[in-house]
């Protein structure tokens, strides 16, 4: 009996793709490459199928795009003997492999799959996974029990979205192409790389796809239709330049006003900038503290390590940090009810910090203003090349989709914020900020508290 052939692989990047043995597997790049096509295939392996113990797990942004791909296996699987049921879709075979359908609409949405045990995940439009530790959450899942049948992820992207950052620096800048280990995890990963000149049948059938995109501004041209990571669709930062920004050191002029910046953050990193201004207004990042997960007093250290006896005109910060928070302090240095806010802790240590004026539309724009430049008017704003996580995030950041003036603050955004307080005030005269809401309820929650100090010697 002769069989069906419902699918074949184009030569190249699809058909490599599909051979890879590597723990994840990331493929795709710019737009109608066929990524979709392959992902969906990936997933049906006949030597998965066939087991009955088989598990697998798609995962997209959304409901309506889960819907899209769901359509796309039934036509796919409608020869194999599926049985599609529940919502989201189910696809069981004949052998009692079954594979599962989920979105992650929601911030927590990655919890229902914790502890489950899944041979095969595939997530599509990888990019949109803010985090790089929401996708580690997710893919924690992979993972399996069958002899002979090992577990892999596999994912698909185009350059852009609030994830574009991590997802750049864990495949495409380390594994393009190459194998990488990861010696931390003891896992493997790959990025293959497809455009649309890689796909035969949409060059084919629909000639003029190509024309449109080879029609589209720079930007989204360069990404879209050539797969390029360094600009992308809905940059927020579309001037920033590596060759540009990014002077080699040098030694900072003892006349130059210097200060300080800070974003604060517990499991998000905290952000340290120093800065220093020319006499031209001209203004360079020659120094970064940039860590995550560590005690406040470890950020005091580090910041008077760093700072020597170097003196500032100012150090700012974020206003948040002026909440005096009776219990989400997330500090083994402060006993819980405070009267202390994470800035009185600071200036008691000698860092002297000033509120920052939070502003976000117009601090963008200053921020914008800042790092344009023009054919022989070089930007007022460089950066050292010893920042390398301001110089890692800033071009990864991208617009709100519900308030495109602003930023997305899924991203890595931090470093952002205190480029954006220091601006505000060196840039822009500076506006008396306001006691949030919050602080305003912790105040009368606190008002009866002012025997506590919190803090232990």
């Amino acid at each position: 009996m002769e069989e069906r052939v419902i699918w074949r692989p184009h030569p190249g990047p699809q058909t490599r793709v599909l051979t890879r043995q590597e723990s994840e597997i990331l493929f795709g790049g710019s737009r109608g490459g066929g990524k979709t096509e392959a992902m969906t295939v990936w997933m049906v392996d006949p030597e998965y199928i066939k087991n009955s113990r088989y598990r697998g797990l798609v995962i997209r942004r959304n409901y309506d795009d889960l819907k899209d791909w769901i359509d796309r296996a039934k036509h796919m699987y409608r020869y194999m003997g599926v049985k599609v049921t529940g919502n989201p879709a189910q696809f069981e075979f004949p052998s009692g492999a079954k594979i599962w359908t989920g979105h992650l609409s929601n911030e927590d949405a990655w919890t229902k799959y914790l502890g489950q045990e899944y041979q095969k995940i595939a997530i599509e439009e990888l990019t949109l996974i803010p985090n790089e530790l929401d996708y580690l959450r997710l893919i924690s899942s992979a993972r399996s029990t069958i002899p002979g049948i090992s577990s892999q992820v596999f994912a698909t992207t185009n350059p852009g979205g609030p994830g574009h950052g991590w997802v750049k620096a864990r495949f495409v800048d380390s594994a393009k192409n190459k194998t990488h280990f990861d010696k931390k995890s003891r896992k493997s990963r790959i990025f293959i790389p497809s455009k649309v000149t890689d796909n035969p049948t949409i060059m084919r059938e629909d000639p003029e796809y190509i024309e449109s995109l080879k029609a589209l501004p720079d930007e989204l041209r360069r990404a879209w239709l050539d797969g390029d990571w360094d600009v992308f669709s809905g940059q927020f930062f579309q001037k920033w330049r590596h060759d540009i920004h990014v002077v080699e050191p040098f030694d900072i002029p003892y006349e130059w006003y210097r200060y300080r910046s800070i974003d604060y953050g517990f499991a998000a990193p905290f952000a340290c900038g120093w800065w220093a201004v020319d006499f031209f207004g001209n203004v360079y990042l020659y120094r970064e503290h940039y860590e995550a997960g560590q005690e406040l007093s470890h950020h005091i250290d580090r910041i008077l390590e760093l700072s020597g006896q170097e003196e500032y005109m100012m150090s700012v910060g974020d206003p948040s940090m002026w909440i005096r928070n009776p219990q989400n302090t997330n500090r083994s240095d402060v006993v819980a009810p405070s009267n202390m806010s994470i800035a009185d802790i600071l200036n008691r240590a000698g860092v002297n910090l000033f509120k920052a004026n939070n502003e976000r539309v117009n601090g963008w724009n200053l921020c914008r203003q800042y790092l344009d430049h023009y054919a022989e008017q070089p930007p007022k704003l460089k950066v050292f090349s010893t920042c390398p996580n301001f110089i890692r995030t800033i071009p990864t950041l991208v617009h709100d989709e519900k308030r495109p003036e602003d930023l997305n603050t899924k991203g890595e955004d931090h470093h952002a914020d205190q480029m954006r307080y220091f601006l505000h005030y060196v840039g822009s005269p500076t506006k008396v900020v306001q006691k949030p809401w919050l602080q305003k309820e912790l105040d009368k929650l606190l008002s009866e508290e002012t025997d506590y100090a919190g803090v232990r010697a």
